[in-house]
């Protein structure tokens, strides 16, 4: 059974382990710093970082995982572990409909490879 994540209260969604990179830009001070994905769902990611970010910070986000490529605007919800380990959640909060279909499609990629049920519908 896929992991999930809880984002916005109540909603739920698989979170499938993706091997691909993320492009993270804070827009509030334009620092740019490249992050591994670690999971990804309909609604954010896991990334890892050794660069602090701050809770609540807004971010522009360019991800990448072999064919696939998306862009989305989130906002970092919590962050966890130490400065050699650091994972920080982010939450998506604008999501351009051609670059959800891309989403959609990476996460039933993913989650064919990983043998997890379909990407729900949301």
């Amino acid at each position: 059974m896929p992991e999930t994540i809880q984002i916005h209260g109540k909603r739920r969604a698989p979170r499938y382990y993706l091997g691909g990179v993320v492009e993270l830009t804070e827009l509030d001070s334009g620092r740019i710093k490249v992050a591994l994905v670690r999971a990804l769902s309909l609604y954010g990611c896991l990334v890892k970082t050794e660069m602090p970010v701050k809770e609540a910070a807004r971010v522009a986000l360019k991800i990448a995982h072999s064919r696939t490529h998306f862009s989305a605007l989130g906002r970092v919800v919590g962050c966890v572990g130490d400065q050699s380990s650091r994972g920080i959640g982010i939450e998506f909060t604008e999501v351009d409909p051609i670059d959800k279909v891309r989403l959609e499609a990476c996460l039933t990629e993913l989650a064919a490879a990983q043998k997890l049920p379909p990407v729900p519908s949301p």
